[in-house]
């Protein structure tokens, strides 16, 4: 029987103790000194990203239940950083981790297919290893249902999930999802999540849906009515750390019983060794300290 990935996460997050997901985000120029390329060709640079991307593996596999690993900073570096992408969750799950693939995509159904087939199915080909599909993803609902369906059937079919992308962490993006005197866009596409995700065969034994939504927590009383609003959607919540994020900030995502949300640090976590000193030194036990003190943050809030 295939378990949901609402129920894999709920799992895993009560095994750490934390709901805390630590985000890998490469940029070649702040890797240790020790990383960094020397020449200037590809597969140097995507060697270091490589290298870089299992030792923030080893460092947090202890301490979390996942990873998001955004696919922007591999794809950047063409085929060979589309290759450590794909390597990168593979290594992820070999440490036991669940892991979300931040590739924000979204668009008209017949591409939609074949986004869901190449981010979230199962591999066609023998030789693909089934390692390398993350558990869940993150998407852009802005093309409407069918642009989400063929993700939503994956997901059920073979125990995934999905983060619908509703209110971004980005201050630029409020120009947008607050604009208007009614009903705000991040409202309106909080209410079609809870619609795509609402059927009971989406849902796993701990009640949330494999439909989820990417919220960033604003003010406490706007972020606790759209948590009121989505009962069974599990919420990814960006932000913390390095872009202002805060535990109390973070509150009112979680549900009543401290279920339902996992809160991601990215630069916080894994440059941690620039904020003390140690580009050249010890960066490895930086980003496991750093890494350790962000799951204990986050542990409260779910109860845990």
């Amino acid at each position: 029987m295939t378990v949901s990935f609402a129920d894999r996460l709920t799992a895993a997050v009560r095994e750490k103790r934390t709901a805390a997901v630590v985000g890998i985000d490469p940029v070649l120029e702040r890797l240790p000194a020790e990383l960094r390329p020397r020449g200037n060709d590809l597969e140097s640079a995507a060697g270091a990203l490589e290298a870089f991307c299992r030792a923030v593996i080893d460092a947090v596999y202890p301490h979390v239940p996942a990873v998001k690993i955004n696919s922007g900073f591999f794809e950047a570096f063409y085929e060979a950083g589309v290759g450590v992408f794909y390597r990168s969750i593979a290594y992820a799950h070999e440490r036991g981790l669940l892991v979300i693939g931040d590739v924000k995509r979204g668009d008209i159904g017949s591409t939609a297919k074949l986004y869901a087939r190449g981010h979230l199915g199962a591999p066609a080909f023998a030789d693909v290893d089934p390692a390398r599909i993350p558990d869940a993803v993150t998407l852009a609902g802005y093309l409407g249902e069918n642009a989400i369906r063929p993700f939503v059937e994956i997901a059920r079919e073979q125990g995934r999930g999905l983060y619908v992308l509703v209110r971004p962490s980005d201050p630029g993006a409020d120009r947008i999802h607050e604009f208007g005197g009614g009903e705000k866009l991040y409202q309106h596409l909080a209410g079609l999540v809870r619609a795509w995700g609402e059927a009971p065969e989406l849902r796993g034994e701990c009640g949330l849906s494999c439909v989820g939504a990417v919220v960033a927590p604003k003010d406490a009383a706007s972020t606790a009515a759209l948590r009121e609003s989505l009962p069974h959607t599990p919420f990814l919540v960006p932000g913390f750390g390095a872009q202002g994020g805060t535990v109390e900030s973070c509150r009112p995502c979680f549900l009543p019983d401290g279920s339902g949300t996992v809160v991601n640090a990215s630069r916080s976590v894994i440059y941690a060794y620039q904020a003390a000193g140690q580009e050249g030194g010890d960066w490895r036990t930086c980003i496991s300290r750093a890494c350790r003190q962000f799951a204990g943050e986050i542990a409260p809030l779910a109860r845990l």
